[in-house]
């Protein structure tokens, strides 16, 4: 069988990894594709896919998140399986670790037939924040080429007859979940507008509302995360702070409005989005890194780079 192995990295570690497939599935008899995602071929002219990511604070590069994105509806007809690289410590050798909740989604949307998570690797001498500061107490090779060798013969006795899973939209990915999150956060924040403007001070209306907001929106956007194949936290901050400035303009502006001087304005209506928007960004950010282990704490995932 034709099979296409592809991953994301920074330095190489995942590569690594990618190679001991690589090398495994040959040996077996099937005909492999070594490459990187950045530079990878559609999978339309492979009879599987095999792809691997680095896992820096719970996410992979950019370049294969991109690829499987690009490419989800026919990695969707073709049996898929995937692979992160991160823990930093043997808990991937003692244990199955699960994936974080978007590579979930990822999978689920594309029938994927298993995802593995292996050890990471972290270089002493590594550049840039954070993986610096982690470096100086979790600096190691954590990969286990033993246990890579394993699975990828699990693989290859599993490809003859291999059917990829039935894709699955998970519930974090719904744009009906997303517009209902977004309308609620802002309907309470008008509605505290609104009624504390029929009857306390200018000043204090348009305070709650600067406060209520931004607060409300953050929590929204933990809560939001913490589902499989949740949109990314820019998406979804772009998306309710849009949402909430139209259905300002439109509904709360003309009845408060008349009340308010330009400063007033700007700090009832604009700031609370401003604000809104970097709470949920950044709670968002925060929440998706979160990692999700079987049970008890997690090992810290610097990727295998």
């Amino acid at each position: 069988m034709r099979v296409l192995v592809t991953w994301g990295s920074k330095h190489g570690g995942t590569a690594g990894i990618a190679a001991i497939v690589a090398e495994t599935l040959t040996a077996r008899g099937h005909s492999v594709v070594a490459v990187a995602s950045s530079e990878a071929p559609p999978p339309t002219s492979f009879d599987a896919v095999v792809v691997g990511g680095a896992l820096y604070a719970n996410r992979w590069p950019r370049e294969v998140r991109r690829y499987v994105e690009h490419w989800a509806p026919e990695l969707s007809r073709i049996p898929t399986w995937l692979f992160s690289s991160g823990p930093l410590d043997d808990s991937a050798d003692l244990e199955p670790l699960s994936p974080p909740r978007w590579l979930r989604g990822l999978g689920a949307r594309i029938g994927a037939l298993g995802h593995e998570m292996f050890g990471g690797r972290l270089e002493a001498d590594v550049q840039g924040f954070p993986a610096a500061a982690m470096a100086k107490q979790h600096a190691g090779d954590w990969r286990n080429p033993a246990r890579i060798r394993a699975w990828a013969n699990e693989l290859a006795d599993d490809l003859p007859s291999a059917v990829p899973r039935l894709p699955i939209t998970p519930e974090g990915r719904s744009g009906v979940r997303l517009v209902e999150y977004g309308v609620v956060g802002w309907g309470f924040a008008a509605a505290a507008l609104v009624i504390a403007a029929g009857f306390a001070p200018l000043w204090f209306a348009v305070a709650l509302h600067a406060v209520v907001m931004p607060l409300w929106f953050t929590s929204l956007a933990v809560r939001y995360q913490g589902v499989d194949g949740a949109r990314t936290p820019f998406v979804t901050a772009i998306a309710w702070v849009g949402l909430a400035g139209v259905l300002d303009l439109a509904l709360v502006a003309p009845i408060v409005a008349p009340r308010f001087s330009l400063g007033a304005s700007f700090v009832g209506l604009w700031l609370p989005l401003a604000l809104s928007f970097v709470g949920v960004w950044a709670a968002g950010s925060i929440a998706a890194m979160m990692p999700l282990p079987p049970s008890g704490g997690a090992a810290p995932t610097g990727g295998a780079r």
